[in-house]
């Protein structure tokens, strides 16, 4: 029987424990995550400050996204298979679809709000391995000394760690705490956010008129494989019916307005209840068991 890994490590020196981890796919995975997380952060710190050294970060944190998203696509499905059935999994996989995303917004010209996204998926990702892979890795002693910290919160005492169980410790807690709430926001942010820039950006010749038409595929794909996609679609409309439709908009809002989005809503909604219909949920069904 092969010893734990925490034991296995424990008898190599740091270096070599180092060496053991870079020969593993999701040692790079977690590289890539890294680099979205640092460039993503210093695009939107330099941003405000001038536009060129920003793309350069922006560029750098997209090629992070896309060799993060390839690594774990390769290592779930490996090689292409030129058959349709390998196709169908693909097209179900948010790895995939994030993974188009990423190369689409990578070729085009910078749009400051598309990147947010990717950096709060690369925080959790980052803090993750960290937590579970690194630092045991690391420091091996960590894992037993949280075991015991626990059963003594259970008990109602307290147990010491070190500086590396403090941190392994905190970063669980945080990312327990936040992990549900971030991505229910992130959902808003691409249904809303995202989609709204875009629009406006096409109408005034911002941006590439191809991208809305692009992005809301992404969406579609989202709304018909997510259900926290669906949900950020439900509190979008609950935001707008609210602020725009009576009784409970303000007596300023112009009729026009009114009636405009009444029009388009309920035309999303039809769209929606389209990709949804009982033919569709079936096919999705039978592609989850191919998987």
């Amino acid at each position: 029987m092969a010893q734990p890994t925490n034991q296995r490590a424990s008898r190599l020196s740091t270096s070599e424990r180092m060496l053991e981890l870079t020969k593993t796919a999701q040692f790079y995975w977690w590289i890539g995550h890294l680099v979205v997380l640092l460039c993503g952060t210093m695009y939107y710190m330099k941003r405000p400050f001038g536009w060129k050294e920003a793309n350069w970060y922006y560029s750098k944190a997209y090629m992070g996204a896309l060799m993060s998203y390839t690594i774990v696509i390769y290592k779930t499905y490996g090689p292409p298979q030129l058959n349709l059935a390998f196709l169908h999994r693909l097209v179900v996989d948010e790895n995939v679809e994030y993974l188009l995303l990423a190369f689409l917004w990578l070729t085009m010209k910078p749009i400051l709000v598309t990147l947010l996204p990717f950096v709060v998926f690369s925080l959790f990702h980052v803090i993750t391995y960290t937590r579970s892979t690194l630092i045991p890795m690391l420091f091996p002693q960590v894992t037993a000394e949280i075991q015991r910290a626990r059963q003594a919160e259970q008990s109602g005492s307290a147990a010491p760690l070190s500086l590396p169980g403090r941190v392994s410790k905190f970063m669980g807690d945080w990312s327990s705490k936040y992990y549900t709430p971030a991505l229910s926001e992130v959902g808003v942010w691409e249904v809303a956010v995202i989609g709204a820039w875009l629009v406006l950006g096409a109408v005034t010749f911002q941006t590439p008129l191809v991208a809305p038409p692009l992005y809301f595929q992404f969406l579609r794909m989202r709304y018909a494989l997510s259900a926290p996609t669906r949900a950020a679609f439900r509190r979008v409309r609950a935001f707008l019916d609210k602020s725009l439709t009576p009784p409970t908009c303000s007596a300023s809002v112009p009729g026009v307005v009114t009636d405009t989005y009444i029009r388009v809503r309920d035309f999303l909604i039809k769209i929606g209840e389209a990709i949804m219909d009982p033919a569709t949920q079936q096919r999705q069904r039978q592609q989850q068991q191919q998987r």
